[in-house]
């Protein structure tokens, strides 16, 4: 027991030194802070016996690379993480100050606290205690980027270029969330990509009582294109944009079924009353392994203090796509341009912004490494583990997998209230203790 305080304890200092960053690298003011982490870890790494390393991008933020070498005859493991944040939002909405870690009601409050400097330091705490008690089993190195929140663009070139440096057996990546707070592997992860359409109507926003009813308003136009999005059944009405789509298997939606949804509990998270699935598809099949899109942001006219009684010149949308397994983020682009230019009216002059596109990735949750880290798992936490689709997106595992040519293995340990990217993000300290001795166990077995 007291082993297990001195470790927690160790992580506690060490999430602590590190949660005081703003690495926000969405947030060009926080550079210097993004540098002070970068520095910060690999002291951190170096103070633990590891031979460190720091990359550089043409256009990103640092990465610290790590090594802790016990034979060339051992196998070797690559964990991958991330030190950037989101933003924390408005700081006055935080019960606590988002860049100070604070310890509440047993859990670890903080921007960061899971996303991911909590999750990276899991694995960096537990394998130093071993390094320390001479009982590490294989050879370990940590890749740590500072632009996974921006989508970095660099990382499949910086793989590329330093493939023998970060050559393994395979890849242990730990960045998410349980599921029902049971011991989760991450099945799969969905692709995509987001697109910002705009409409302009006029030359300039114009009096409402001189020219409104008799001219088009492009937030309007806008609007009725987006309401043509999805049909009345809940489904994506864009011809061609289930193209590829792989067919759901039987086990995929026994496995996802067995996941027992609770709406009420949704509810309680997020606030949400009801689901817009399609017909006949459970919440986690949907989520996990049905492509979709959806507006993530819309802009047009006044929307300042008081009123600016005009009709805009231009209206604009931010939509986000996720993509499913087989299918090809460029034909699916293509079929969506396709649709805004057949519904767009004549009168309307709009352009189409295509951001980086990226595909989905299926993982292998039946291969003789799953199996075995299943084991551990589920010894840890006394608790049969579940395999789930996960319906956000992380690139690199398709890089790693592909430049890399190994195996790749995901392993959240967050609770699934931790909040991350939302106010009053936390770690609650019975899954940190969990986390710390499955990753003690995965490094000394």
């Amino acid at each position: 027991m007291k082993e297990g305080n001195e470790l927690l304890n160790k992580f506690k200092e060490n999430l602590s030194e590190l949660i005081r960053y703003r690495s926000i690298s969405t947030d060009s003011s926080s550079k210097n802070d993004i540098d002070k982490t970068s520095t910060a870890l690999a002291s951190m790494f170096k103070k633990n016996g590891f031979k460190t390393k720091v990359l550089y991008g043409k256009t990103t933020n640092p990465y610290v690379f790590a090594e802790y070498k016990i034979g060339s005859s051992k196998k070797t493991v690559l964990i991958y993480g991330h030190y950037d944040v989101m933003p924390s939002g408005d700081e006055n909405s935080w019960k606590s100050k988002p860049f100070e870690l604070t310890e509440r009601s047993g859990r670890l409050f903080g921007r960061g606290s899971v996303d991911n400097k909590g999750q990276l330091l899991i694995h960096l705490t537990a394998i130093s205690d071993l390094i320390k008690s001479k009982k590490i089993c294989c050879n370990v190195k940590f890749l740590v980027e500072g632009n996974e929140e921006t989508g970095n663009i660099e990382i499949a070139d910086l793989i590329k270029r330093n493939k023998e440096l970060l050559s393994c057996d395979y890849v242990l990546i730990s960045d998410g969330e349980l599921c029902g707070n049971k011991p989760t592997i991450e099945a799969g992860f969905r692709g995509g990509g987001n697109v910002k359409i705009t409409y302009t109507t006029a030359k300039c926003d114009v009096h409402s009582g001189l020219y409104g009813g008799a001219i088009p308003n492009p937030a309007h136009e806008l609007s009725i294109l987006i309401s043509k999005f999805y049909d009345k059944n809940n489904k994506v009405a864009i011809p061609g944009f289930y193209e590829g789509a792989d067919k759901i298997s039987l086990e995929e939606i026994r496995n996802n079924k067995s996941l027992k949804f609770s709406l009420s509990k949704l509810n309680d998270l997020t606030g949400i009353k009801i689901l817009k699935t399609e017909k006949g598809i459970d919440y986690f099949t949907q989520v996990g392994l049905r492509p979709m899109l959806t507006v993530s942001g819309l802009k047009s006219g006044y929307i300042g203090e008081g009123f600016n009684n005009i009709v805009p010149c231009s209206a604009e949308a931010r939509v986000n796509f996720r993509l499913v397994s087989s299918q090809d983020p460029k034909n699916i682009i293509s079929s969506f341009l396709k649709f805004v230019k057949k519904n767009t009216p004549s009168y309307v002059k709009y352009k189409v912004e295509v951001d980086n596109t990226f595909s989905a990735i299926k993982l292998n949750i039946k291969s003789k490494l799953v199996i075995e880290l299943k084991s551990i798992l589920e010894e840890v936490y006394e608790s049969k583990a579940v395999f789930v689709f996960v319906g956000g997106s992380v690139p690199v595992v398709n890089f790693f997998r592909d430049i890399l040519n190994v195996e790749v293995v995901s392993i959240p340990f967050g609770n699934e209230d931790c909040n991350m990217h939302g106010l009053n993000e936390n770690f609650d300290l019975k899954l940190v203790e969990k986390a710390l001795k499955v990753s003690k166990d995965i490094f000394s077995k």
